[in-house]
């Protein structure tokens, strides 16, 4: 396993510039995910590091060695695609060896090396199949035996989820997860997805329009946004985040106060955006629920099994709040709801900065 480091990393494409002098430290055995939209550079960061994207200006430095120059087969990477990009005609066995053989390992070396990961990855009694007789999820796995085989320095791993199913997707991250914990070689994983972002990640790299606008851990990157853009793109469902005015004691948004306890620097009348997550705003139904309350009327309702999310308004701003899943409610009902200040959240409202 080696370290990735990332220098000051530009890429043009003619006069369109689409990343802007990022940089990233990847140490070794570290599961790195880079997320954001689209459009926001991590794909290409990721093409850039395995080599199918030239380097405008700055360097990507793998263990000790700058790559820049280097062909992708001379890097120590191996890369797991979105399509999985298996060859049809050929069984699972053959994907797995095909790069091995093309490097002239010795035959009994290959068998030795596709057996044991397909042990790995239980595609044991699949070796003999071919793809079109395969699953996603099983194709998929197919696609990350090949880059193990080839036992790597550094994996990259390009949205290779996003094929599947939601109950495959989530399969899919725990066995992603479980085999880092096993092999602990250094990943690079790029999505879209959030979810997947806070589950596999050790570090979390947020983009938007080919900056880095946050970088850390997924407790530091959730619990602790540098900006209203990460606050609002990681979390599902996402952060409430309205505008509001200082007001004695608290903050107001439109005729609604709520109070909380408001940072240093700003002052009564000072206008910012105000932001919580709705897992800090509960329904009130009997017990003993933490922070100040508002009654308001249910917009909507809707239940994921476990907890329901609540639609509502609060003074014309729309807000989505939490209940048991268990709870009565319904849409048209007016219920109280509490919402725990004291993990609120300040934004600018000019450049989004977090006021703290």
């Amino acid at each position: 396993m080696s370290n990735i480091a990332i220098r000051n990393l530009v890429k043009r494409y003619g006069a369109i510039q689409v990343l802007h002098g990022i940089d990233i430290d990847m140490q070794p055995g570290q599961f790195t995910v880079l997320v954001g939209p689209s459009g926001c550079g991590k794909s290409t960061t990721l093409r850039m590091i395995a080599g199918l994207e030239s380097v405008s200006s700055g360097e990507i430095i793998i263990g000790d060695r700058v790559v820049n120059d280097l062909r992708p087969k001379d890097r120590g990477i191996a890369m797991v695609f979105q399509n999985y990009a298996l060859y049809p005609a050929k069984t699972v066995y053959q994907n797995m060896a095909f790069s091995l053989k093309l490097a002239r390992v010795p035959a009994d070396e290959i068998d030795k090396r596709v057996r044991d990961v397909a042990d790995i990855l239980e595609l044991h009694e699949l070796l003999e199949r071919k793809p079109g007789a395969l699953s996603g999820g099983q194709r998929q796995r197919v696609a990350m035996g090949r880059a193990i085989v080839r036992n790597p320095e550094v994996f990259l791993f390009d949205e290779p989820l996003s094929n599947l199913d939601a109950k495959l997707r989530g399969q899919m991250r725990a066995e992603i997860k479980l085999l880092h914990q096993r092999l602990k070689n250094t990943i690079v994983y790029v999505t879209h997805d959030q979810v997947e972002a806070m589950t596999l990640a050790d570090q979390i790299v947020v983009m938007r329009g080919g900056v880095i606008e946050q970088q850390g851990t997924p407790d530091e990157i959730f619990h602790d946004p540098a900006n209203e853009f990460v606050a609002g793109f990681m979390g599902s469902p996402p952060m409430n985040i309205a505008d509001a005015v200082v007001d004695k004691g608290g903050i107001r948004m439109g005729e609604s106060v709520l109070a909380c306890q408001i940072p240093s620097g700003v002052a009564e009348g000072d206008s910012l955006r105000f932001g919580m997550r709705p897992d800090d705003i509960h329904l009130c139904d009997g017990s003993v629920v933490p922070g100040v309350r508002s009654r308001v009327i249910v917009d909507l309702v809707e239940q994921l099994g476990t907890e329901k999310l609540v639609h509502f308004k609060l003074d014309g701003v729309p807000v989505i709040g939490k209940a048991d899943g268990r709870a009565v409610i319904q849409a048209g009902d007016s219920v109280e709801m509490a919402f725990d200040t004291e993990q609120a959240f300040f934004f600018n409202p000019d450049n989004g900065g977090r006021i703290r």
